[in-house]
Formats: structure tokens, C-alpha cells, sequence
């Protein structure tokens, strides 16, 4: 195993790094027309309900089977080729950071080209945000379109789930299944704590420590870390660091805290069933953030472990609609989340507060007052309560990461085709540089870039959030196909006319199996 492993390090390949920059083209729309809707297809229901869920939760455990294989056989993987590199420098001529659905698209290319190419992961999983949590995904995997292909990948999420809206964990297993079957080793439960630059040959290379006592030089280096890592956006320095030490807590030792991501609550309630115990919330929550990590939230309130108090209430900052029928109109009539929160507004448990917070004060009785004003109209406003659930999103660490590279960073498009939505030029990741200065290879994928698709490259999009998978795994894989010179790999958008079926665990295993013998 350590040898075949080791031996995909060993083939010598230039890479060339030249990129094409040309004006986009304007198109009214780019799209193939969505012809389903989603509130017809799934009657109403977007999460399985009665008959349908206990289809769903069958349709889980036979995805919990696939990722097992794959995660246990990456693992090995990992251990083995850590074993072997501790101490020593390794060359590539790619390292990708974060195992996520954009390295995944990424190696894809990079496992088909065959150069020496490896994925870095902090934690023990691949595609952990989907992997550790139970909620059902905010985008469609209807009959006429998918929202999660990925270019040359193996596979559909259909084949995981007949639902709408697949489950996270099935989500998950996709995304797994795609780095495994590129054959692009994954290092798990493994950070890189600086960059630097040095020359190779009068060529800039990159020198990249990690806390494993690996060191890498690689000549082009990848960001596919995401939107960052769990954070708050509160301006509060002391609400800050509450929320760093709670975060850090419920990491260790998962379960209800004072002060909680929307990640930390999720992996809070699935720990809880997981354990066969539930979970008592407290009366009064304070929810910050309008987006839908609030919703998911909101929804997870309604799970069957969770047990609401008498007199419970959500004072949702951020959200000022006061009855069902107000938050249904202002969603359009058509919101995924309507069928759970639609009930809370109905028992009259969520009150609304405009405007972003301003400050939290921790009060003498173990509660929180949370200020929040209203830039529009400049209203403040207060809400108390037991607990907060911190929704307002991600920070991003890269510029950290780089400190040691760059003074002040900036980022710059990389321009290129986008066959499968006919653009000649468009944005399809973003290389760093030093502020007016010198680039360096070292490319910001996906989400990370920020948002990649201009808006009016989204107009008849079935998917029009630019940093949704939908919208960026593409961008990836076209992006590394022109770093390496190499033909681009064919994508579609997922527009299909039929609905791939549901396969076995036993299926799916084999697929890869056969896709990953073929590296």
C-alpha cells in the first residue's frame, strides 16, 4: 500500500501556470431553463415525512455504509503515508488545503493528469461540515437538474437519495466518494501552519510547514478551505471571546453551552441521539443572523430528541416578520424551511429583531442582553434570554496562513473558459499577490475566493447563491485543468432529464472500488 502510495509522488510533471485574461461576454441567460418545481415535486414536503422518511432514514444508513469504506480506506491511507513522511520534505506539484467538495472537484483533474498531488484536512474527516451534523441541505437534487456534480466525478447524489433535499450525511458521502475515487491522497488530521517562498531553479516554489513534522514544497498551492472556520461576525470584543472559549468547549466535549454556533448546536443534538439522551432546551433563545444556518437551526427545534419548555421562545435578531404569514410572503411562498418554522410562528415562539448587534451583556443571573440597532432606520432594540445560538457565519483564515508570504495580500482574478455555460472568460478562482506587487502561486478555490459568478452569470440559474457547490465546483475544475494545460473535464450543470436511481451500498462500493483501480 506505502509503495503504490508513494510512488504517485515520484512522476515528474511541469506544470505550466500561464492564464488567459479576456473581457466576458454578456448573456441574458446562460442556463438551461429549470423545468421542475421544487415545491411540486416534493408535494409540499421538502423533508420526508411519514412513509417518505423511513425511506429516507433507510436511504442514510446505506450512505453511512459508503462513507465508512471510503473514510476508513482514506484513513489508512493517511496513517501510512505520515508514518513514512514524518520528518522529511515531500514535493508535489500541487497541494490543495481543506478536504471539501472544491479540492474533491480539483483532484478529480489532478488524479487524471497524474502529478504529484496531495489534499491537507485538519480533521479526522473529509467534507466534515456535511459529515458531523443531521440536516437536510437548502439545495434541490430534483429529476431535471442536479446542484452537486462534479466534472469527471463517479457517481450522482441521486444514487444516495430519492428525497429532494438530500440528508447532510448523504451530501457527504458524495463528496467523499469523489476524493476517493480521484486517488489523491488525503492527509487527515493535518494543519499547515505557514508558507513561505524560496526559489527553486529561478523558479518561485513554496515551502509549507504542518504539525505533523511534514514539510512540503510544492510549486502551486490551493485554498479550498471554504467560507473559513466557524466564527462570529458581533462586533463585541467580550461577546468574542465568550464565544471563542464556548466554541472551543463544545469541540471537546459536545453538548448545549451558554453561547453556541449553529454547527456547535447540531453536533450538540446529534451527539445527544447518538447517545440515546435528549435534549431539554432552554426557555428563552436568542438567535443571531438571518440566514440559513438560522433556519437549520430553527428546524432542529423540531427534532424528535429535542424537548421545547412551556412559555419557549426564539428572539430571532435579524428577522423582523411577526406572524407565519408575513415570513411565507416575504420567502416568496416557496422557502425549504417553511414546513418547520412555519409551526413555530403559528405557537407564537419566535419574535423578531431588526438591525445587527450592537453589544451583549452578561447579566448577573447566567442570562445575556443583546443590543441590536438598525442601521437603516437607526431603532435599537433589546432582547434577554438563556442562550444564543451565533448563526452569523464564518471567518477566513487564509491571509494568516500566508502571513509569512505575503506582507498585504490581495487577491486578483484568474480568467477562463466556462464551456458548459458557453463564457469564453469568465472568473474561475483568484491567485494571491503582494498588494501592487509580485504574484506567487497560491490560488484562493471556490468559496474561499469569495463569489466567483457575477450576478448577471446567475440570471435563470436554478441556483443563484454564487459560493454554493452548484456554482463553484466547475469554476474549480476548469480552474486547475488550465493551471496544468491540460483539456478541461466535460460538466453539464447537472441538467438532466431523467433521475438517476437510488443504489445499494454494495453498488456504490464497487463503483469506486473499479474507479479508483483504474488510477
Amino acid at each position: 500500500m506505502k509503495k503504490a502510495i508513494l510512488a504517485s509522488f515520484l512522476l515528474p510533471f511541469l506544470i505550466g501556470t500561464s492564464v488567459a485574461f479576456a473581457e466576458a461576454p454578456y448573456c441574458s441567460s446562460v442556463f438551461t431553463e429549470y423545468k421542475g418545481s421544487p415545491f411540486k415535486e416534493s408535494e409540499g414536503h421538502p423533508i420526508p415525512e411519514g412513509a417518505a422518511l423511513k425511506v429516507a432514514l433507510k436511504e442514510q444508513k446505506e450512505a453511512l455504509k459508503v462513507s465508512r469504506f471510503v473514510m476508513d480506506a482514506m484513513t489508512r491511507e493517511s496513517d501510512a503515508l505520515k508514518a513514512e513522511l514524518n520528518g522529511k520534505t515531500l514535493e508535489l506539484d500541487v497541494l490543495c488545503v481543506g478536504a471539501g467538495p472544491q479540492c474533491a472537484a480539483a483532484s478529480l483533474v489532478l488524479g487524471k493528469v497524474g502529478v504529484r498531488a496531495l489534499v491537507l484536512e485538519k480533521t479526522e474527516y473529509v467534507a466534515k461540515t456535511f459529515a458531523e451534523k443531521d440536516f437536510y441541505i437548502n439545495s434541490v437534487e430534483g429529476k431535471y437538474v442536479s446542484m452537486h456534480d462534479f466534472p469527471g466525478g463517479v457517481g450522482s447524489l441521486a444514487n444516495l437519495t430519492s428525497s429532494l433535499y438530500a440528508h447532510s450525511s448523504q451530501l457527504a458521502t458524495h463528496i467523499q466518494s469523489q476524493q476517493y475515487a480521484s486517488g489523491v491522497p488525503v492527509l487527515l488530521n493535518t494543519r499547515a501552519l505557514s508558507v513561505e517562498r524560496i526559489q527553486v531553479s529561478g523558479h518561485t516554489e513554496l515551502l509549507i510547514t504542518t504539525d505533523q513534522g511534514i514539510t512540503i514544497r510544492a510549486k502551486n498551492l490551493l485554498l479550498g478551505t471554504g467560507l473559513g472556520e466557524i466564527g462570529t461576525k458581533v462586533k463585541d470584543v467580550e461577546y468574542q471571546k465568550a464565544f471563542a472559549e464556548y466554541h472551543a468547549e463544545s469541540a471537546e466535549t459536545p453538548g448545549l453551552k451558554p453561547i453556541m454556533s449553529v454547527d456547535s448546536f447540531l453536533v450538540a443534538v446529534k451527539s445527544a441521539r447518538l447517545q440515546k439522551q435528549g435534549v431539554r432546551l432552554p426557555r428563552d433563545i436568542i438567535l443571531i443572523g438571518n440566514g440559513d444556518g438560522s433556519r437549520i437551526a430553527i428546524e432542529a427545534f423540531s427534532d424528535k430528541n429535542v424537548t421545547i419548555p412551556v412559555g419557549f421562545k426564539t428572539h430571532w435578531i435579524g428577522n423582523t416578520f411577526k406572524t407565519a404569514a408575513e415570513y411565507t410572503e416575504s420567502q416568496g411562498s416557496w422557502d425549504r424551511y417553511l414546513p418547520k418554522i412555519i409551526p413555530q410562528y403559528d405557537a407564537g415562539r419566535i419574535t423578531g429583531l431588526a438591525g445587527h448587534v450592537d453589544k451583549v451583556e452578561f447579566l448577573p443571573d447566567s442570562r445575556y442582553r443583546v443590543t441590536a440597532k438598525d442601521s437603516k432606520t437607526g431603532q435599537v432594540g433589546a432582547v434577554e434570554g438563556d442562550m444564543i445560538i451565533d448563526c452569523t457565519g464564518y471567518t477566513n483564515k487564509n491571509n494568516e496562513l500566508l502571513a509569512n508570504l505575503l506582507i498585504s495580500p490581495e487577491m486578483i482574478d484568474v480568467l477562463g473558459p466556462l464551456h458548459e455555460l458557453r463564457l469564453s472568460s469568465t472568473v474561475l478562482a483568484r491567485q494571491y499577490r503582494e498588494a501592487g506587487g509580485s504574484e506567487v502561486p497560491v490560488y484562493a478555490i471556490g468559496s474561499s475566493a469569495g463569489a466567483l459568478a457575477a450576478d448577471w452569470e446567475l440570471v435563470g440559474s436554478p441556483n443563484k447563491n454564487p459560493v454554493a457547490i452548484f456554482n463553484t465546483a466547475a469554476r474549480t475544475s476548469a480552474f486547475v485543468s488550465q493551471l496544468l494545460g491540460t483539456k478541461s473535464l466535460a460538466s453539464v450543470r447537472g441538467v438532466r432529464e431523467h433521475r438517476p436511481a437510488v443504489k445499494s451500498a454494495k453498488t456504490l462500493i464497487a463503483e469506486l472500488k473499479k474507479a479508483r483501480k483504474h488510477k
